[in-house]
């Protein structure tokens, strides 16, 4: 259930206001106030959803108080406005949003997709799923906030470890709106818990697990390589993987983040159970987004061994397809590739043809 009641960056710029009004009503006790504000109707209370059920799920975590207050801002439908308030104790807001996000998560009205896969290579199909964007149910005022440097990063718990996502703010005007979109909404929308709970990641499908043939270009003389070269010099942390992705955010301007998460669930696609053989969410992280001077999203993995490489490719076009599902944009906006310190191995994700495809675009069930 999604409700767009409030201008919420109205309220969010009397923070102040809206914190010393909810401190009074608040027990002894609480020191690190996170809150969550939902809009109340004329029949709203604390057992509706999503309120009730939140605070319940919540308190399986935190110390939550719940509460109504007024808001001395007009609604969007004029005269005074009210909210539901839920304050929760915590030191470390982004795991309260987690926790926030998880539960309405399962709330979504989740609308099976039409399209195959073979529908999506032919451009035959171009909606966005769904995005989750946690402001469409409340606005989430974190205990602390953070002022953010031109590059911004923030690190994900996602399994199998920690991913830090890094985001050059300025250099993303120049990319189709819904990328841009994308990119900015990972930092609070992202669904963690989709990452933590799979072991299903585009890295580890491969050509048995996805049956396509794609074909691949060998560049010696890419710039992309000397890049990587160039990377050996900067040594700021003790990651290969990070270093090299910290020297292209600061010396390469066609470069726009790195560990870029991605995802596609089951239902994204029509054909999903038959292509890949199972119904756990694909998860992913990119190492390297650009902007490439043809205008198309590079969409790059860093492999120390290219030459040695026998399902990159894979890899990397499931890469491009959950950004095509998440953003709404069509494969033919994509390059692909992967690299080393010698080669760089292209393609464009609009030449993968499926094998053992009938003509209805299906793989045979298995």
């Amino acid at each position: 259930m999604m409700i767009r009641r409030y201008d919420w960056s109205e309220v969010e710029d009397h923070r102040t206001q809206v914190l010393n009004t909810v401190v009074h009503r608040l027990p002894a006790g609480m020191e690190h106030v996170n809150l969550f504000l939902l809009p109340k109707t004329s029949s709203a209370s604390w057992a509706d959803v999503p309120a009730g059920p939140l605070c319940e799920h919540l308190r399986n975590e935190f110390s939550v108080h719940f509460c109504e207050i007024p808001l001395h801002t007009p609604d969007r439908l004029g005269g005074p406005a009210e909210c539901l308030c839920i304050a929760i104790d915590c030191s470390q807001p982004e795991r309260v949003r987690d926790a926030i996000r998880e539960r309405l998560w399962l709330a979504r009205c989740e609308t099976p997709c039409q399209a195959t896969l073979e529908d999506i290579l032919r451009d035959r199909h171009r909606t966005q799923a769904r995005a989750f964007r946690l402001d469409d149910y409340g606005l989430f005022l974190p205990y602390r906030t953070r002022r953010f440097q031109p590059i911004r990063t923030h690190s994900f718990d996602h399994h199998p470890g920690y991913y830090r996502y890094r985001l050059a703010l300025a250099r993303t005007a120049g990319l189709p709106e819904p990328m841009t979109d994308y990119l900015h909404a990972l930092f609070t929308d992202c669904p963690n818990h989709l990452f933590r709970r799979t072991v299903f990641r585009a890295s580890r499908v491969g050509r048995n697990g996805l049956r396509v043939r794609i074909p691949l270009t060998r560049l010696q003389d890419h710039d992309i390589i000397g890049l990587a070269c160039g990377s050996h010099r900067h040594e700021p942390v003790s990651s290969r993987h990070e270093n090299l992705q910290k020297f292209f955010l600061d010396g390469d301007p066609t470069t726009i983040a790195c560990e870029v998460p991605v995802w596609m669930e089951s239902w994204e696609l029509a054909d999903y159970r038959e292509i890949l053989k199972t119904h756990a969410t694909l998860t992913g992280h990119i190492d390297v987004l650009r902007l490439e001077e043809d205008g198309l999203i590079g969409v790059w993995d860093y492999k120390p061994r290219a030459a040695a490489e026998r399902d990159a490719h894979i890899q990397v076009f499931l890469y491009a397809l959950m950004l095509a599902l998440r953003t709404g944009l069509p494969l033919s906006a994509f390059t692909c590739g992967y690299f080393d310190e010698k080669d760089a191995y292209v393609f464009r994700p609009t030449e993968t043809r499926l094998e053992d495809a009938t003509a209805t675009g299906r793989y045979p069930k298995p």
